[in-house]
């Protein structure tokens, strides 16, 4: 709970007015807000709420999910998690012509 608390207000500070987890947002009235538009949001929202152990916590949702629930929006909002969890791990941080000071509050 304190790790989706985190998540939420970090995405509060990039859309101030609305919330994913409320389903509120509503960026342009004729677009609806879908998964390309969403990702990048979620992993920068992911990062800026430095949650201790992300693995760990993807793995113990992953668990603790009820199963009926994993084809509805929890199970999309857990795939999104997953999917932010496995971008992040996937980065190559060696290259030297990236400036993600930005991201990492370096």
């Amino acid at each position: 709970a304190k790790e989706i608390s985190q998540l939420d207000s970090e995405e509060r500070t990039v859309f101030p007015n609305a919330s994913f987890f409320d389903g509120k947002v509503d960026i342009v009235k004729s677009k609806t807000l879908g998964a390309d538009d969403f990702l990048p949001i979620f992993i920068f929202c992911f990062v800026q709420a430095k949650i201790e152990r992300p693995s760990a916590l993807c793995e113990l949702l992953s668990v603790m999910c009820d199963p009926r629930k994993m084809s509805g929006e929890t199970g999309y909002y857990l795939a999104s998690f997953h999917a932010a969890l496995t971008h992040i791990h996937e980065l190559d941080l060696t290259e030297n012509d990236r400036d993600l000071s930005i991201i990492f509050d370096t």
